[in-house]
């Protein structure tokens, strides 16, 4: 008899793994609740002695031909896996990838970068921010991951396409954002309007709003672990009516990332910039993390500078950065923008 445990949010998603992977026969001996849903352990004695192997039938399907031409004889499919392993990503998330990429719309790929890009594509969202806004612009994010950079790059890309944008910046922790934004943008100096309270705030963006002005908005360093920042954050988001986009640093832990994007996620952003991808080699937490979270990709910074700093996100770039020991500046010269 082969046994095997299997986690859901329900019984009844419980079961109906169970069947799909064990058949109609299969018994189910208990079932006991665990945080977020059940575990349920099931037999079946057509199998043969042992235990199920403990994986998703998703990954068994592709690891097992099916006429696809993956599993384990398939290189690529371990090529893949084995490169967002290398760049940090959660086994799950490599898994699905290599998973996706494994010729599941009837192409085969030899090309593990083609690959990469064909399984991100059916995982990942990708929605660039236009040159010309058709709303204002929150940048929000963690400290020290490049807000106001991001915010004078945004508006850099404005100029070159002679689509003027204001940037706003909100210190109201009193940590000089404005003299920092004026530091970046030298020749869009007198664009820049400098806020200290909540209500100059306001006030400022109701004249630009009349005046058919749209906005980036550097707000302040928001700690994602902390709820009073984060109900704050909410608040003010629900006042100012502009989309509040995610400035997310490739660096740091990949459960550390994933958590704060959901954080973030819950409080209504739907769209990030992905930075420093200059200053790491591993880049698979951030991506894994952004797509966990369910939030899109708008840009890639990968060089620091302020003119042609952004690159709009697409699989191709993304894939790009997930390959071995890629360098940063790898996709700088395909589309910067």
């Amino acid at each position: 008899m082969r046994m095997k445990m299997f986690a859901a949010e329900s019984f009844e998603a419980a079961k109906a793994m169970i069947f799909a992977e064990m058949g109609a026969d299969a018994v189910i001996l208990s079932e006991r609740e665990i945080d977020g849903g059940v575990e349920v352990r099931a037999a079946t004695d057509k199998m043969g002695g042992g235990m199920v192997p403990n994986e998703p039938l998703f990954l068994r399907e592709a690891r097992g031909g099916g006429g696809h031409g993956r599993g384990i004889e398939n290189p690529l499919f371990s090529r893949v896996r084995d490169a967002l392993l290398w760049h940090g990503a959660p086994q799950r998330f490599a898994d699905r990838v290599a998973a996706e990429s494994a010729g599941r719309n009837g192409v085969q790929f030899t090309d593990p970068e083609d690959a990469i890009a064909e399984g991100v594509s059916r995982l990942v969202a990708c929605d660039p921010i236009l040159p010309r806004l058709d709303r204002d612009i929150v940048l929000v994010g963690p400290p020290g991951h490049g807000r106001t950079a991001t915010a004078a790059k945004l508006t850099r890309r404005a100029a070159v396409a002679r689509c003027e944008v204001m940037p706003v910046a909100a210190d109201l922790d009193g940590t000089a954002g404005g003299q920092q934004l004026a530091a970046y943008l030298e020749l869009e100096q007198d664009q820049i309007r400098s806020v200290q309270t909540p209500d100059a705030l306001f006030a400022t963006l109701r004249t630009l709003r009349a005046q058919n002005r749209r906005c980036i908005i550097d707000m302040p360093a928001i700690n994602p672990f902390d709820e009073d920042d984060m109900a704050s954050l909410q608040d003010l988001i629900s006042v100012i009516r502009a989309e509040p986009v995610l400035v997310l640093s490739a660096e740091g832990h990949p459960e550390d990332q994933s958590e704060a994007a959901k954080c973030y996620a819950r409080v209504g952003v739907k769209r990030a910039i992905l930075t420093k991808l200059d200053v790491v080699r591993r880049r698979g937490g951030s991506i894994s993390a952004l797509s966990s979270a369910g939030i899109a990709f708008s840009h890639l910074a990968v060089t620091p500078f302020i003119g042609g700093g952004l690159v709009p996100a697409a699989p191709s770039r993304l894939a790009a950065l997930l390959m071995e020991d890629a360098p940063g500046d790898v996709i700088a010269m395909k589309g910067a923008a």
